[in-house]
């Protein structure tokens, strides 16, 4: 049964259209519930509640609550309740909550080592860097804002290193993060150098979500400077993404959030 819960996260990651995933999802949790299944089908009905959201079939409150009604019914030490601490994290930091994605780190700290797939286990400290790089300029004083980049820049040097060893397929989430740090560090020629390394990267590999969101992160930095022409082009670049990806309510949330 963990082969479903496999192929639906290829799905994910593979970009597929959300209504197909969507479709996928359904006609796999429908057998696993004939089957009395039901830790793999509470695996794939995380990923639903993901996937429902940004297609706007569900409210942001009715996401939540399905998530905690999730968690609830899973023992905490399972990695079926990590796999849903993660998709919950996915949203957050798909709709940019960053300080609502902070309980996903803290209560759960040990969710990206609990995935025996690499790209699992590399994805989820890329949410989590970045999540503690978004965070961390809004900490309440310096030495949580310290703490919170150097937690972040010592996953990225684990990126970095998965690269070395031929892992390719992890490379934009360096460039997303490295952008971030220098977003932080005020390095102009940097940041924009590694948005652009991230988007392209991300597309050479299929990752377009992930496109998308290098675009919206770019769009947001370039806004703050007050370039509006490049924020402008992030921003439609992302828009149009998340579109083809079938992201309805991400598209209309960031159409209201940059406009």
């Amino acid at each position: 049964m963990g082969l479903l819960s496999l192929r639906c996260y290829q799905s994910w990651s593979a970009y597929h259209p959300l209504v197909d995933l969507q479709a996928e999802l359904e006609a796999s949790i429908s057998a696993l519930v004939h089957l009395n299944q039901r830790s793999h089908e509470r695996s794939l009905q995380a990923y639903l509640l993901v996937v429902r959201r940004l297609r706007n079939l569900t409210s942001k409150d009715e996401t939540s609550l399905g998530f905690i009604e999730l968690l609830k019914a899973v023992e905490p030490t399972s990695n079926v309740f990590h796999t849903v601490n993660m998709m919950q994290l996915e949203v957050f930091v798909l709709f940019q909550d960053w300080e609502g994605a902070l309980p996903c780190l803290t209560e759960a700290p040990d969710t990206r080592n609990r995935f025996l797939a690499m790209h699992a286990s590399a994805r989820g400290m890329f949410l989590e860097a970045l999540v503690y790089l978004k965070t961390s300029s809004h900490a309440s004083s310096w030495l949580a804002r310290r703490k919170r980049k150097m937690k972040a820049i010592k996953t990225l040097q684990k990126l970095h290193g998965l690269v070395e060893q031929g892992n390719d397929y992890v490379r934009h989430y360096m460039h997303i993060l490295m952008a971030e740090c220098y977003v932080l560090e005020k390095n102009v020629s940097a940041a924009q150098n590694n948005f652009k390394a991230a988007t392209s990267i991300a597309e050479l590999h299929g990752f377009l979500h992930d496109k998308a969101l290098a675009h919206e992160l770019a769009c947001a930095w370039y806004k703050a400077q007050g370039k509006d022409d490049w924020a402008n082009f992030h921003f439609e670049s992302s828009q149009k993404l998340y579109t083809e990806w079938g992201a309805t309510s991400k598209v209309e949330t960031e159409h209201i959030y940059y406009n």
